[in-house]
């Protein structure tokens, strides 16, 4: 072997392996970028099931904003109305392009104290109060619409995971 066949063996190794590793990093990201998205968007789903589930339950809400919303639940299980004691308030917190969804259950408590159930949303403005019989004459439940956008890139708003959902109060009156 001549010294000019080792250097151009190791020439053309160090070119195969430099695509190698630029084929790893590049899988590498990709792999982090979508299992972010997939937690982001799995999170948002939770979250939305478990608010769907207190909102159904709730007589009404009794105090409310785009960022928070706090909600009257019956006392107990058996418990078909509200006295006011028992409340739940679903609040959005974070700032820039990146807010979390809390739940916490008792209206005293500050929004990030509260169980995480959402990330990533690019908005914490997404709760809408209507109440019952919104438009007049419909019979409507009163209810709450939410609109959640989540992106675990902001940079990139092709990748916005956008849901969007009006949930009835179960137990609030038709007027």
């Amino acid at each position: 072997m001549t010294l000019v066949e080792l250097l151009t063996v190791m020439a053309l190794l160090g070119i195969v392996m430099t695509a190698v590793i630029v084929l790893y990093i590049s899988g590498v990201r990709t792999q982090t970028n979508l299992t972010s998205k997939f937690n982001a968007q799995t999170m948002v789903h939770v979250g939305l099931d478990r608010m769907r589930t207190d909102v159904h339950l709730a007589c009404g809400e009794t105090a409310q904003s785009p960022t928070s919303v706090t909600l009257s639940l019956p006392a107990s299980a058996t418990a078909t109305t509200c006295d006011g004691t028992n409340l739940v308030t679903w609040c959005t917190s974070g700032s820039g392009t990146r807010y979390g969804l809390y739940r916490i259950p008792s209206a005293a408590a500050t929004c990030t104290n509260g169980e995480k159930l959402g990330d990533y949303l690019t908005s914490g403005s997404i709760f809408t109060f209507t109440g019952p019989n919104s438009p007049a004459g419909s019979y409507s439940l009163a209810r709450i619409h939410l609109d959640l956008t989540a992106n675990a890139t902001p940079t990139n708003s092709k990748l916005n995971y956008r849901v969007v959902d009006d949930v009835s109060f179960g137990n609030s009156a038709r007027s």
